[in-house]
């Protein structure tokens, strides 16, 4: 088939057309990301680290029974619990072990030492195991 000027004509055009059409979209915002993402530290409730507090305050004289190496086993388990009931503090102490520490510093700094304690770690960070 021969193709007539009009028809060339209207294919340049629709070219054109189209090149314009994605030059629109090289302005300044081009929806994509430039900086790398940067994920923010969950925050973990009032309640739920008083609900940790209990834990840790209601297992030490279980824990001290056991020996620390026994304990520290028993401690992933309570830990591992109490993250199942809240998903935020498990993502929270995924983003940071010691988050941990710092909650129970803040809201119970005597049962936090004694568990560090019968533990026998360093701190609570330490005793976390498979998080």
């Amino acid at each position: 088939m021969i193709s007539t000027p009009p028809r060339r004509a209207a294919g340049f055009a629709l070219v054109l057309a189209a090149a314009a059409l994605g030059l629109t979209g090289c302005g300044k915002d081009s929806g994509y990301q430039t900086q790398p993402y940067q994920p923010t530290e969950p925050t973990i409730s009032q309640a739920s680290v008083q609900e940790l507090c209990g834990i840790l305050d209601g297992q030490k004289g279980t824990w001290k029974a056991l020996g620390p190496k026994v304990a520290r086993v028993a401690f992933t388990g309570a830990m591992k619990l109490w993250t199942v009931n809240d998903t935020v503090a498990n993502a929270a102490i995924s983003f940071n072990r010691r988050i941990v520490d710092t909650v129970t510093i803040r809201t119970c700094p005597r049962v936090r030492d004694a568990t560090v304690k019968v533990l026998d770690v360093p701190d609570l960070k330490a005793a976390l195991g498979g998080f």
